[in-house]
């Protein structure tokens, strides 16, 4: 059963990214997508290392990386700002 799970999910993953690379409008989304995280975890890479948030350390992991590429400088404000609150 295991077996066949991972085989099907193989299967719709390689479906996907045929539909998508297919598609010309996709290539876009694709290639904003991977600018945007880039550099999310830049700007995630510069406040961890140089401390410009007060005693705060945001951890890299897709969550903080996606909040950060979809909403950018704000969103990273809103995590930090949440961080601070919450500890």
């Amino acid at each position: 059963m295991k077996w066949m799970m991972i085989a099907v999910l193989i299967v719709s993953a390689a479906a996907l990214l045929f539909v998508l690379l297919r598609q010309r409008l996709a290539w876009r989304g694709i290639l904003s997508f991977l600018l945007h995280g880039t550099a999310a975890f830049v700007l995630l890479y510069i406040v961890n290392t140089t401390g410009l948030a007060a005693d705060v350390y945001v951890p890299v992991n897709p969550v903080t990386l996606s909040t950060v590429g979809f909403l950018g400088v704000p969103g990273l404000a809103a995590i930090i700002f949440l961080k601070m609150v919450m500890i």
